[in-house]
């Protein structure tokens, strides 16, 4: 294995995929080392830069965790079954006959998943952190704030350089304060937070670049986008910020969700356009607070009858949206760019009416879990 100059091996090593990452270590010590480096981290995602159109993704529905839409096939991380497949595997091989009494309550954007013991509003409830790929996991220490009624929210992320730094794992309790677990201190802290609503959470969370937005249902049963920063400097309070969806006032065909493009916020919906009693189907992405229109077309169903549900954004494509067909059972892709759809193959997993939706995109880099906990 020596006969090899570090750096020409580094270069072979880095032209694998990730998931034969999770073997290096058992090699050789010199692979350990190399694999382990800021420079091989480097290296690998400098050659996978433009390789992230192909990456592994799914549409993952929120309630029951059943994988509907699944890309597997790429080059970076070479997966040879979808990521939903793995994540049943894993949590198979975690709680054997008791995995009916868990659920992975929410998804990360460095890979990483949140697994909640049921029901989920309970009393000391077993909590943990995991990558499903990798294998990886720690169960969360337990606090005298998880003795009284909580459910989960999310699980938020610092990273630097390709490596984890902190997650943060979030629940809320009856009165709406945050019970907030930092890997980075090992401790629970009880939060209040800045401008938050009188609302009731109504959807799954996504994560995203150290906050966590959920779509909720206000005192007034207006639906508001709220995201929180675990991250922000210069306070001691979580900052909090409510935002109205571009439709607010109109009466959309669907329910309001949200999906994920290219490390941002997308919502979709089909509305009347103001002016014209033509009903469009409009696509935004949310920057800095502000929902920016990406796209507007009339859909090619609204003719058809309105059978289908909305599935989400391509995570890679804004211009590509996905429905399903209620009646066939079959998935509907749409190019936002210019209006051609396409029926698509009969979905991984049947699909209930009033399900919501999120994309599960993995990252260009393998992110391990910091070493700050006791293994599972």
């Amino acid at each position: 294995m020596n006969s090899f100059p570090e750096d020409l091996l580094a270069i072979i090593l880095a032209k694998l995929p990730i998931k034969i990452f999770t073997t290096f270590k058992l090699v050789c010590k010199q692979w350990e080392s190399i694999v382990d480096s800021p420079y091989f981290r480097d290296l690998f995602r400098s050659m996978h830069q433009n390789s992230h159109t192909s990456s592994s993704w799914s549409i993952m529905s929120g309630k029951d965790g059943e994988e509907v839409v699944a890309q597997y096939g790429c080059n970076t991380w070479g997966l040879e079954q979808s990521l939903g497949s793995y994540i049943s595997s894993f949590l198979t091989k975690m709680f054997e006959t008791e995995k009916n009494k868990y659920i992975v309550w929410a998804y990360n954007d460095v890979g990483l998943i949140l697994i909640s013991e049921l029901p989920i509003w309970v009393t000391n409830r077993s909590l943990y952190v995991a990558n499903p790929v990798s294998q990886e996991c720690v169960e969360i220490p337990s606090h005298a704030h998880l003795k009284e009624v909580s459910c989960p929210l999310g699980i938020a992320t610092r990273t630097e350089n390709g490596i984890l730094l902190d997650y943060r794992v979030v629940l809320f309790d009856e009165d709406l304060r945050l019970l907030i677990y930092s890997s980075h201190t090992g401790l629970w802290s009880l939060n209040t937070v800045d401008s938050y609503p009188s609302a009731l959470y109504t959807q799954s969370p996504i994560s995203l670049h150290g906050s966590i937005h959920w779509i909720a249902s206000t005192s007034h049963s207006v639906d508001v986008v709220v995201s929180i920063d675990l991250y922000a400097t210069g306070t001691s309070s979580v900052q909090c910020r409510v935002t109205s969806f571009p439709d607010f006032g109109q009466h959309p065909k669907f329910n309001r969700s949200f999906s994920t493009c290219q490390g941002s916020l997308m919502y979709m919906n089909i509305i009347k356009v103001d002016g014209t009693l033509e009903d469009k189907l409009c696509v935004w992405r949310l920057n800095s607070g502000e929902w920016q229109l990406v796209s507007e077309i009339t859909p090619p169903f609204i003719d058809t009858g309105f059978e289908y549900i909305q599935l989400g954004t391509n995570p890679f494509d804004a211009k590509t949206v996905y429905f399903w067909n209620m009646n066939h059972q079959t998935l509907l892709s749409i190019n936002l760019h210019n209006g051609k759809f396409v029926f698509e193959t009969k979905l991984l997993s049947s699909i209930n009416p009033g399900l919501f939706f999120h994309s599960v995109v993995l990252p260009q880099w393998l992110y391990r879990i910091p070493n700050t906990m006791r293994m599972v």
